[in-house]
């Protein structure tokens, strides 16, 4: 590969990578809901699933994925269906709530008769708490290796850079690992930035706009998904 094919395989993987998707959406709830350290997990979910892509699309099976209409389909569903699982539940969790019922106060020398005291509401979990980094590994892994446009790029995009014959499988490894480099810089970077406006952020009403957004954007990518043929 020369260096002008190099620059143009790094000048177009940046223009994919920075470009909103399922990730984008994942890493920055998760950020702001629970602070980098639950991003970092998502992008270690993203690093592993890449990793299998990139391992996959080296042994030339991803490129028999794609070429078999049923296995395509099973995986575009199937990728589609838990964006929309996820889309779902960060939207149920925001529905509008009626508010505890205030208790009286009970007289001096009144019997158990009077209202007890509401439960106050449960707190969010903390963002060190063992299954809010499992839970965010599982949406970064899950997310990516059940995107059928990850495939794609596999089998689309970096065989335009790679000339057939001997040493065509090394040079496919070298070419992804330079991807999902350049991609891993890109989200760490991006979530210290998130994490620099965590005070902002998080204040309850920006909040709430992002997790309800976040669960549109999803749910909106399952159908493109599910749609794409």
């Amino acid at each position: 590969m020369s260096d002008i094919q190099l620059v143009s395989f790094v000048a177009a993987s940046i223009l994919i990578i920075v470009v909103p998707g399922v990730d984008f959406a994942l890493v920055t709830r998760q950020t702001v809901r629970y602070g980098r350290r639950a991003g970092f997990v998502v992008l270690a979910g993203l690093f592993v699933a890449a990793l299998v892509h990139a391992t996959l699309a080296t042994a030339g099976l991803s490129a028999l994925l794609v070429s078999s209409p049923r296995l395509y389909t099973v995986l575009r569903i199937a990728g589609a269906l838990y964006l929309v699982y996820l889309g779902g539940s960060i939207l149920w969790a925001t529905r509008p709530r009626r508010p505890a019922p205030v208790a009286q106060p009970v007289p001096v020398g009144a019997g158990g008769g009077g209202d007890t005291p509401s439960a106050p509401p449960e707190p969010a979990p903390a963002a060190d708490e063992p299954h809010v980094a499992r839970r965010s590994f599982v949406m970064g892994i899950t997310s990516q290796l059940l995107n059928v446009k990850v495939v794609i790029f596999y089998v689309s995009f970096v065989p335009q850079f790679v000339k057939s014959g001997d040493g065509a499988a090394a040079r496919t490894a070298v070419l992804a690992a330079t991807f999902i480099g350049l991609a891993v810089l890109w989200w760490a970077c991006y979530i210290l930035l998130i994490d620099r406006l965590h005070a902002w952020l998080t204040r309850p009403a920006v909040l709430l706009v992002i997790e309800r957004l976040t669960g549109v954007i999803l749910i909106v990518l399952a159908v493109r998904i599910a749609l794409t043929r």
